[in-house]
């Protein structure tokens, strides 16, 4: 009888979704007694499916958006930090295509910013998402948070329906992204701007038929601080029962990732086609929403640089009353173990 790992990601590109398409897993695991299985497999139920958010389920590992890992470590989540990436995406505020008052960010000012409230959810990420791109947009600008007129949006889609999707390519994405009810606000004049980002924008701009305009893209800024977002940087947590009992098998794991990762840098148009499958937008889509190096930075690492991005969302999460601990980034890192991983795939440490 197998022993389970199991495994949980976001609907963004990353190289455990690659993994396991390309059935890397099974490979890397064969013969060791263990297996890994999708989260989803043990229910569709939400106490089931919650452990995405809160790290709860043990032998477990997650990788995606960075808010919810660290909401659950500061909530006692007995988890490790493996490795972080940033993979640049777009970080888009959206208003009216016929709205002539607001044609720069500073226009923005005195106007209403959507912030989604999502009441089954039970760490707000998209809050956060929201919150933290216009106060970063108004402060690339010296405008301050202060001046910013904050409106809440209800959203009333099931949070869990991308997570861990598989679509054969974006044409079976046949449900309402992420910003729906945003963007029937938006249109409706109930609110000025909205935040929407990566891959998630392209059913949205679907839905809207052509009446939104991107009025800034993040991602373009050139500070690391101002383009800290949900998902960039992307985190890879392990529980830390694999940590203490089983670290052989956490190091495989990150070996298997970094096989993925190093895949994807020389396997562009196969890579392309994989992460359209994880996220549900086309391939083409993928140099739309994702910078053109996407290749290069799907390998988790602990750089200085990376540690730098997840202090910032930290601090942002803590001032901003999501967590209520700014615990340590440095005590959480299980760093000898991906060390050990880079060591053994003969692959050159980063600081």
């Amino acid at each position: 009888m197998s022993n389970t790992i199991w495994y949980t990601r976001c609907p963004v590109p990353t190289a455990s979704g690659i993994a396991k398409q390309y059935d890397l897993f099974d490979q890397a695991f064969a013969d060791s007694g263990w297996q890994v299985r999708n989260i989803r497999e043990r229910g569709a139920d939400s106490g089931s499916l919650n452990t995405h958010f809160s790290h709860t389920l043990d032998d477990s590992f997650r990788e995606g958006g960075g808010s919810p890992p660290v909401w659950a470590r500061a909530n006692g989540a007995d988890t490790s930090l493996l490795g972080v990436c940033f993979v640049e995406e777009t970080l888009g505020l959206f208003v009216r295509s016929d709205d002539a008052s607001i044609q720069n960010v500073p226009d923005l000012v005195g106007k209403r910013l959507a912030l989604p409230e999502w009441p089954e959810l039970i760490m707000n990420f998209f809050r956060f998402a929201a919150q933290k791109a216009f106060v970063s947009a108004l402060q690339l600008e010296g405008i301050a948070e202060s001046e910013a007129n904050f409106v809440e949006v209800v959203e009333t889609g099931d949070h869990f329906q991308l997570l861990n999707p598989k679509f054969s390519d974006g044409s079976d994405r046949n449900i309402p992204s992420y910003y729906h009810c945003q963007m029937e606000a938006l249109l409706n004049s109930e609110v000025d701007a909205i935040f929407a980002k990566g891959g998630e924008i392209a059913a949205m701009q679907a839905a809207a038929g052509g009446k939104l305009r991107m009025l800034t893209n993040l991602i373009d800024a050139k500070p690391m601080w101002a383009k800290v977002n949900n998902a960039t940087p992307r985190i890879l947590t392990v529980s830390n029962s694999l940590v203490r009992d089983n670290p052989d098998q956490v190091i495989t794991y990150a070996r298997t990732l970094l096989r993925a990762a190093k895949w994807a840098e020389t396997h562009h148009a196969e890579a392309d086609v994989a992460m359209a499958t994880e996220t549900g937008v086309s391939p083409a889509d993928i140099h739309t929403y994702y910078t053109r190096d996407i290749y290069t930075k799907l390998t988790p690492e602990l750089s200085v640089k990376m540690l730098d991005a997840v202090d910032v969302l930290k601090t942002f999460l803590f001032d901003h009353s999501f967590i209520d601990n700014n615990f340590s980034t440095e005590e959480w890192m299980a760093k000898d173990l991906l060390q050990e991983a880079y060591r053994q795939e003969n692959i050159a440490w980063r600081d």
